[in-house]
């Protein structure tokens, strides 16, 4: 029944109704312009990297935790639900200490460990129809095509529409499926810091329901927990490694 108010609601809002969302604003204004007020709230959100293989990208988990810091730091209550990827020979996982020095509360944070895909989609569904959620995280493997694929990505959007939990498909490799139903789909790089220890990353916003594709090259401040233009920023000589936000990932024994 959830889902079908949420397929009545979305065909009751039309065309032209995406300014009736709720946004979480990531503190950059150009960036917030372009996005028309921030990321949307109760929408599923795509990120991809560039990680080659089964090796994870730390830039995927790094921007991730960023967004989560702007979400809980715009949503005031509730916590994140994160269904994690094990670890392998090859590929890391997202790593607690590496998230909270990106300035994320690892107080607010549930990982939630599963055996394979379908099981990581079923919690993710789950989560999002938790109200007392604010986000849900899942690692999942490269897109694919096919009926199947959409279905389930379909499922989690209407979920996050008729709770209002914001989530986030989080992909090291971006796959070559179709186009998927996602409310933002983001590819992720690590960029040039030169010098500074907080990250810089080159972001490519491929696709934006009712708005235009964008691209932008910007550094995360974990201190102020907003993002900012990294040039003409002064590096903090004498960071210490250990308590600078080093990758959000570690790779695997």
């Amino acid at each position: 029944m959830a889902s079908l108010r949420a397929q009545v609601r979305a065909i009751e809002r039309g065309a032209g109704t995406a300014d009736q969302v709720a946004r979480c604003p990531l503190g950059l204004e150009a960036l917030d312009h372009h996005l028309g007020g921030g990321f949307a709230l109760g929408r599923v959100h795509e990120i991809t990297g560039e990680a080659r293989g089964e090796v994870r990208d730390a830039s995927v988990f790094g921007f991730t935790a960023a967004l989560l810091v702007r979400l809980l730091d715009t949503t005031r209550g509730g916590d994140v639900l994160w269904c994690v990827r094990d670890a392998n020979m090859v590929g890391g996982m997202a790593h607690g200490r590496g998230l909270a020095a990106l300035g994320l509360d690892m107080d607010r944070v549930l990982f939630v460990r599963a055996r394979d895909e379908a099981v990581r989609l079923w919690a993710m569904e789950e989560g999002l129809r938790c109200t007392g959620l604010a986000g849900v995280v899942g690692e999942l493997g490269p897109a694919r095509a096919g009926e199947a694929a959409r279905v389930a990505e379909r499922r989690l959007q209407l979920a996050a529409e008729a709770s209002g939990v914001t989530g986030f498909l989080v992909r090291s490799l971006p796959g070559h499926g179709a186009a998927g139903t996602a409310e933002s789909r983001w590819s992720v790089r690590a960029a040039p810091s030169g010098g500074d220890p907080r990250p810089v990353w080159s972001l490519s916003l491929e696709r934006l329901r009712g708005g235009q594709p964008g691209a932008w090259h910007l550094l995360w401040d974990p201190q102020e927990g907003r993002f900012r233009e990294p040039g003409g920023i002064s590096p903090r000589v004498g960071m210490r490694p250990e308590t600078g936000p080093f990758a959000a990932s570690e790779a695997a024994a």
